[in-house]
Protein backbone atom coordinates (compact mmCIF):
# COMPACT_ATOMS: atom_id res chain seq x y z
CA UNK A 1 0.00 0.00 0.00
CA UNK A 2 1.11 3.54 -0.85
CA UNK A 3 1.73 5.95 1.99
CA UNK A 4 -0.06 9.32 1.66
CA UNK A 5 1.84 12.18 3.19
CA UNK A 6 -0.31 14.99 4.48
CA UNK A 7 0.88 18.45 3.55
CA UNK A 8 0.38 21.30 5.94
CA UNK A 9 -2.06 23.85 4.53
CA UNK A 10 -2.55 27.51 5.37
CA UNK A 11 -5.90 26.97 7.03
CA UNK A 12 -4.85 24.30 9.43
CA UNK A 13 -1.34 25.38 10.29
CA UNK A 14 -0.84 27.35 13.50
CA UNK A 15 2.53 28.76 14.15
CA UNK A 16 3.81 28.21 17.62
CA UNK A 17 4.82 31.85 18.21
CA UNK A 18 1.28 33.33 17.65
CA UNK A 19 -0.69 33.35 20.85
CA UNK A 20 -3.13 36.20 20.05
CA UNK A 21 -3.25 39.91 20.73
CA UNK A 22 -1.86 41.40 23.84
CA UNK A 23 -3.69 44.09 25.74
CA UNK A 24 -1.03 46.65 24.77
CA UNK A 25 -1.58 45.95 21.05
CA UNK A 26 -5.34 46.45 21.45
CA UNK A 27 -4.82 49.82 23.20
CA UNK A 28 -2.38 50.98 20.53
CA UNK A 29 -4.78 50.05 17.72
CA UNK A 30 -7.67 51.85 19.50
CA UNK A 31 -5.52 54.97 19.90
CA UNK A 32 -4.66 54.95 16.18
CA UNK A 33 -8.32 54.55 15.20
CA UNK A 34 -9.34 57.30 17.63
CA UNK A 35 -6.76 59.74 16.28
CA UNK A 36 -7.91 59.07 12.69
CA UNK A 37 -11.55 59.63 13.64
CA UNK A 38 -10.68 62.97 15.25
CA UNK A 39 -9.39 64.36 11.95
CA UNK A 40 -12.33 63.30 9.75
CA UNK A 41 -14.55 66.35 10.55
CA UNK A 42 -11.65 68.69 9.79
CA UNK A 43 -11.08 67.09 6.39
CA UNK A 44 -14.81 67.16 5.65
CA UNK A 45 -14.90 70.94 6.19
CA UNK A 46 -12.03 71.31 3.75
CA UNK A 47 -13.93 69.33 1.13
CA UNK A 48 -17.13 71.40 1.48
CA UNK A 49 -16.16 74.59 -0.37
CA UNK A 50 -19.55 75.34 -1.98
CA UNK A 51 -20.65 77.92 0.57
CA UNK A 52 -17.37 79.81 0.37
CA UNK A 53 -17.45 80.02 -3.43
CA UNK A 54 -21.11 81.13 -3.44
CA UNK A 55 -20.37 83.91 -0.98
CA UNK A 56 -17.36 84.95 -3.00
CA UNK A 57 -19.43 85.02 -6.23
CA UNK A 58 -22.08 87.23 -4.64
CA UNK A 59 -19.50 89.65 -3.24
CA UNK A 60 -17.78 89.81 -6.61
CA UNK A 61 -21.11 90.55 -8.32
CA UNK A 62 -21.80 93.41 -5.92
CA UNK A 63 -18.30 94.73 -6.54
CA UNK A 64 -18.90 94.73 -10.31
CA UNK A 65 -22.24 96.46 -9.81
CA UNK A 66 -20.63 99.09 -7.60
CA UNK A 67 -18.03 99.73 -10.32
CA UNK A 68 -20.84 100.24 -12.86
CA UNK A 69 -22.59 102.70 -10.58
CA UNK A 70 -19.39 104.67 -10.00
CA UNK A 71 -18.32 104.76 -13.66
CA UNK A 72 -21.71 105.49 -15.26
CA UNK A 73 -24.82 107.61 -14.74
CA UNK A 74 -27.86 105.87 -13.29
CA UNK A 75 -30.79 106.01 -15.73
CA UNK A 76 -33.67 103.88 -14.36
CA UNK A 77 -34.50 100.44 -12.98
CA UNK A 78 -37.26 97.87 -13.21
CA UNK A 79 -37.99 95.06 -10.77
CA UNK A 80 -35.20 92.89 -12.19
CA UNK A 81 -32.91 95.20 -14.18
CA UNK A 82 -30.80 98.34 -13.76
CA UNK A 83 -30.00 100.73 -16.61
CA UNK A 84 -27.08 103.15 -16.89
CA UNK A 85 -25.77 105.63 -19.43
CA UNK A 86 -22.01 105.62 -19.96
CA UNK A 87 -19.93 108.77 -20.58
CA UNK A 88 -19.83 107.67 -24.27
CA UNK A 89 -23.70 107.74 -24.40
CA UNK A 90 -23.97 103.94 -24.44
CA UNK A 91 -26.94 102.26 -22.76
CA UNK A 92 -25.74 99.69 -20.24
CA UNK A 93 -28.15 97.25 -18.62
CA UNK A 94 -27.66 94.71 -15.84
CA UNK A 95 -30.56 92.28 -15.88
CA UNK A 96 -31.73 88.78 -15.04
CA UNK A 97 -31.28 86.37 -17.96
CA UNK A 98 -32.52 82.87 -17.22
CA UNK A 99 -30.60 81.72 -14.15
CA UNK A 100 -27.82 84.29 -14.47
CA UNK A 101 -27.36 88.04 -14.36
CA UNK A 102 -25.89 89.62 -17.45
CA UNK A 103 -24.51 92.98 -18.52
CA UNK A 104 -25.32 94.32 -21.98
CA UNK A 105 -24.11 97.41 -23.82
CA UNK A 106 -26.60 98.92 -26.31
CA UNK A 107 -28.57 95.66 -26.16
CA UNK A 108 -25.73 93.83 -27.89
CA UNK A 109 -23.61 90.98 -26.61
CA UNK A 110 -23.60 89.89 -23.02
CA UNK A 111 -21.26 89.51 -20.10
CA UNK A 112 -22.37 87.05 -17.43
CA UNK A 113 -21.73 88.54 -13.99
CA UNK A 114 -23.06 85.71 -11.79
CA UNK A 115 -24.67 82.31 -12.41
CA UNK A 116 -27.15 80.05 -10.62
CA UNK A 117 -29.56 82.80 -9.57
CA UNK A 118 -33.22 82.17 -8.80
CA UNK A 119 -34.22 85.71 -7.89
CA UNK A 120 -32.86 89.18 -8.72
CA UNK A 121 -34.79 92.10 -7.28
CA UNK A 122 -34.11 95.83 -7.44
CA UNK A 123 -35.94 98.08 -4.96
CA UNK A 124 -35.76 101.87 -4.69
CA UNK A 125 -34.54 103.52 -1.48
CA UNK A 126 -34.41 107.18 -0.47
CA UNK A 127 -30.83 107.63 -1.62
CA UNK A 128 -30.43 104.92 -4.27
CA UNK A 129 -31.40 101.28 -4.79
CA UNK A 130 -31.25 98.00 -2.92
CA UNK A 131 -30.29 94.86 -4.84
CA UNK A 132 -31.34 91.44 -3.57
CA UNK A 133 -30.22 88.13 -5.08
CA UNK A 134 -31.07 84.55 -4.16
CA UNK A 135 -28.90 81.67 -5.28
CA UNK A 136 -30.19 78.23 -6.31
CA UNK A 137 -28.83 76.76 -3.06
CA UNK A 138 -31.09 79.16 -1.11
CA UNK A 139 -28.51 81.69 0.07
CA UNK A 140 -29.72 85.31 0.03
CA UNK A 141 -27.58 88.40 -0.40
CA UNK A 142 -28.52 92.07 -0.37
CA UNK A 143 -26.71 95.38 -0.73
CA UNK A 144 -27.73 99.03 -0.83
CA UNK A 145 -26.17 101.39 -3.36
CA UNK A 146 -26.33 105.16 -3.09
CA UNK A 147 -26.14 107.61 -5.96
CA UNK A 148 -24.16 110.82 -5.81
Amino acid sequence: MVKIIKKASVCTTIQKNENGFSLVQVFISLMVIRSILLFIPTFYKLLDQRHFTDTYSARQFFHFLNDEIQANSYDYHTSNSIHFISPNDENISVSLYGSSIRRQVNRKGQEILIRDITNFTVKPTKTGIQVLIRLKEGDRFAKKFTFD
